[in-house]
Parts: C-alpha cells; sequence; structure tokens
C-alpha cells in the first residue's frame, strides 16, 4: 500500500482503527477523514514569535490525529481516544462559549471557532463526530495544542468542503488559539502545518513566510521532558501573559523613543530600522524608561503620552480573554527587550549555522538561548536548567528549554554518534532522582524532523 503524503504507517494503523468507532456513530457509508498534524521543537527564537520576530522550530515524529465524519446534529461530538480525557458535544454556534478554564476541548472548540470566523459568510455548517487520538505528550512543550488545533480544523474544513492554503490555514489556527486565553504567537501552528521532513523552519511573521533548512545528517535531536508541567491553558497561563504584555509596552516605549510610528510589538521596531543591533536598542530603551514600570501601567501611559485607559485596554484587552496582572509585581521591561532582541540575533545565525553544517557554532547559539531565558526572560526553572547541565555533560554541543518554559522539555542537540551518551547522562544525572511515575524511555528520545500536517479521506486511502 502506498502511504499518504505525509503519513507514517503507523499514524494510518491509529486512523483505520479510529474510523471504526466513527462507522457506529454515522454509518457504514459515511464519509470518514483523517487529519493529522504533529507537535515541533523549536531548536531556537522563544518568546519571539508573539513579537513578530524569526523562529527556527523543527516539526517532530510525534502527532495528533482526528477522525471525523459529518452528522446531522449540527453539532460537534467528540471523543478522545485516552479516556483520561472526558467525551464532549456542543454546537456550532456564534460564539462558541468556551468550557471551564483548563478543558481539552476547549482547544476544539477554538479550532472550530477559527473555522466559524474566517468562513463568516457561510450560513450552514454540517455538524461532525470527531475521535481524537493524541501522541504529542501534553503540557511538555512540544506544542501538543497546537496539533490538536491543526488537526481539528483540518478535519472540520474537510466535512464542510473548505480549503486554504496551507499559510493562510497556519494563520487562521494561530489566532484561534487565543480562544482559551494565551496571547501565543505563529510558531507552533505553522511549523506544525508546513513542516518538512529532515528541515527545520525559519519562520518570519507579519506577513507569515517560511524558509527550510536543511538538516545537518549527522546532528541529533534529543528531547527529554523534565516532569514539570507546563500548561499555558492553566497555572502557566499568568506568566505567559504577563510576558507578552511587557514585550508589547517595552515596544510601544521604544518606538516613541525612535520616532516611529503605529509600533505595537519588538518586530514593528526591527521591521522599521534598515539596521539595528540588540545592544544598542536596549541601551535606547534603558535612557527612555527604568527598567520596570508599575503594573498599574499609570507610569507607563505618562512615558507614552497616552491615556492609562486606553494603553490597559489596548495591553490587556476586555471580556473573558482579559489579562490580569499581579499589582504587586513591577513589569520587567528591560530584560524582557534584551531577550527578545537578542534571542532574534542568535534565530538569524542559526539558521545560517544550521546549514552551513556547523553544530557546535550551533550549539553554543543554544547555550547562550538557555542563559538568556533563564536570566531575562526568567522562564526557566531548577529543574529545567538540572536536566539541561545533564544533556551537556554527556555530550551535547547545546542544550536549551524548548517551548514557552516554566516546566515542560528541553532539546539537546548532538552528533548523532553521542546521543546514547546524552540520553545515558540525562537518565544517571536527572530521571534516576525523581519518582518517574512514567517508564524512562516515554520521557526522553531522539526526534527527527517530520511532514507537515495533512487531511485524508479514509475511504480513497484504507
Amino acid at each position: 500500500m502506498n502511504l499518504p503524503d505525509g503519513w507514517e504507517s503507523e499514524e494510518l494503523a491509529r486512523a483505520s482503527k479510529l474510523a471504526g468507532q466513527i462507522r457506529k456513530r454515522a454509518g457504514g457509508n459515511a464519509r470518514i477523514f483523517a487529519a493529522r498534524a504533529p507537535g515541533r521543537v523549536n531548536l531556537i527564537g522563544e518568546h519571539t514569535d508573539y513579537s513578530g520576530l524569526p523562529v527556527l522550530p523543527v516539526a517532530i515524529d510525534r502527532s495528533t490525529i482526528v477522525v471525523a465524519a459529518a452528522n446531522a446534529t449540527g453539532e460537534i461530538e467528540l471523543t478522545n481516544a485516552e479516556p483520561v480525557w472526558p467525551s464532549r458535544r456542543f454546537a456550532i454556534e456564534r460564539p462558541i462559549p468556551p468550557y471551564e478554564t483548563g478543558d481539552w476541548a476547549n482547544y476544539v472548540k477554538a479550532a472550530i471557532q477559527g473555522v466559524l470566523d474566517r468562513f463568516d459568510a457561510r450560513g450552514k455548517w454540517r455538524g461532525a463526530s470527531m475521535v481524537v487520538d493524541g501522541r504529542v505528550p501534553p503540557a511538555a512543550g512540544l506544542s501538543s495544542s497546537a496539533a490538536l488545533t491543526v488537526s481539528t480544523a483540518m478535519a472540520f474544513m474537510a466535512i464542510n468542503e473548505l480549503e486554504l492554503e496551507p499559510l493562510e490555514t497556519a494563520t487562521m489556527v494561530a489566532h484561534s488559539e487565543w480562544y482559551v486565553g494565551t496571547r501565543a504567537g505563529g510558531m507552533d501552528q505553522a511549523a506544525s502545518i508546513l513542516g518538512r521532513r529532515d528541515h527545520a523552519l525559519f519562520i518570519e511573521f507579519d506577513p507569515l513566510r517560511v524558509r527550510a533548512v536543511r538538516m545537518p545528517p549527522n546532528a541529533a535531536l534529543v528531547v527529554a521532558d523534565s516532569r514539570e508541567v507546563a500548561d499555558k491553558s492553566g497555572m502557566v497561563r499568568a506568566e505567559y501573559n504577563r510576558r507578552v504584555v511587557e514585550c508589547g509596552l517595552a515596544a510601544r516605549i521604544l518606538g516613541r523613543s525612535l520616532k516611529l510610528d503605529g509600533v505595537k510589538i519588538l518586530g514593528d521596531v526591527v521591521r522599521s530600522l534598515l539596521e539595528w543591533n540588540a545592544a544598542d536598542l536596549v541601551g535606547k530603551l534603558a535612557a527612555s524608561s527604568p527598567a520596570r514600570l508599575g503594573a498599574d501601567l499609570k507610569e507607563a501611559s505618562n512615558i507614552l503620552g497616552v491615556s492609562q485607559l486606553a494603553l490597559d485596554a489596548e495591553l490587556l484587552g476586555q471580556g473573558s480573554t482579559r489579562i490580569v496582572l499581579d499589582s504587586n509585581r513591577p513589569l520587567e521591561i528591560l530584560k524582557r527587550a534584551r531577550h527578545v532582541l537578542s534571542e532574534t540575533e542568535r534565530v538569524i545565525r542559526a539558521a545560517d549555522v544550521l546549514e552551513a553544517g556547523r553544530l557546535d557554532e550551533m550549539g553554543t547559539l543554544m547555550n547562550a538561548s538557555h542563559q538568556s531565558l533563564a536570566d531575562d526572560f526568567e522562564c526557566s526553572t531548577p529543574r529545567l536548567d538540572a536536566i539541561v547541565k545533564c544533556a551537556r555533560r554527556g555530550g551535547a554541543l547545546g542544550a536549551r528549554l524548548t517551548g514557552a518554559g516554566f516546566g515542560g522539555s528541553i532539546v539537546a542537540l548532538c552528533d548523532a554518534a553521542s546521543a546514547n551518551a546524552v540520553i545515558e547522562s540525562i537518565d544517571r544525572g536527572y530521571y534516576a532522582k525523581l519518582d518517574l511515575g512514567a517508564p524512562v524511555q516515554d520521557l526522553r528520545a531522539v526526534l527527527h524532523a517530520g511532514a507537515g500536517a495533512s487531511v485524508i479521506d479514509l475511504a480513497s486511502t484504507v
């Protein structure tokens, strides 16, 4: 049997098994679609995407599959192959009200809402019976949420006979995840949809564009889960959104200092300048504002010459997705901007050295990224720092947290011949000291750059 483009035999077998459940609900003659979407590992470029600045991830060979068929109820009937995630049923309406914060099905609702908004002129929608099988570890910094929203959106569009170009789909799904209350950028969805086997992706934003960067054949990526939960739909959301506000505020102050109009994010500043470097821009920001500003935005509004009320609405939003800041903590303006701008320089350099096969230099950039994330962005943790040190001690050329941080996973770059030594060092120095609650072989692995998302008609494939 010829496999559909981008699919592995194991994935097709998973889809076929799920199709059996769907047929029991939808009938033997129902047209059944299967969408697969991979997670991602970000090699470098952390917390830059929501500032409109570049990233360098890879789509990984771990995926979420959604198998779906149309139903006549006008509702989404949702089950998960993993019984720990409860079944859900909800109406296709505008707007779709969310479940309680942290409910797994909110990501499905986010995807459906995104499609409804994108095709708002469409009058009637087909409901769908859906079964989800996710093999991207949740809350581990590997974009399980993006894999779920992408696969859901693609399956729902297929059922309703809708198509978009991949770049358009990535943009649509990225924005739809704001539904869960996290002001994320577009990296995760772009990596999941546009992934290419054996390649990293140099992704730029505003507008979204992608350049494939071939992974050197002698490179290996060891990914290890710290077992510290990093759930962006739950407790981590407040920390994540706080940094979005800090970066947006730094951008506005820097833009005013440079006499640039319409600046909202740090990417607006960078794109407005013919030449720039991080040190000069950070110096300019330091001369224009205190390193820290009050969370009530009063001092910031005075610096910017705008009303406190208007700045509050612009940065924090309104309604159910409004960002709530801890009023007892000052906003870190200088440190956050220093990370984002220096990280952008590292990403640009990393794309060149990776393509040239200079793994030692790539490793050095990854190490510097982790240090910046720990010191300036303050999103590493003692456990992430510890597992990074174990990876380097085992021979990794570079190691860093991957994803939003505050827990989750690390990625280590090494020569393929050293991968086992890196894993053994992590097992001995990190996992051996923990009560894991899972087999150690499920927590770390050599992952490979895989293909991006796709949807198939199972009747013509199986």
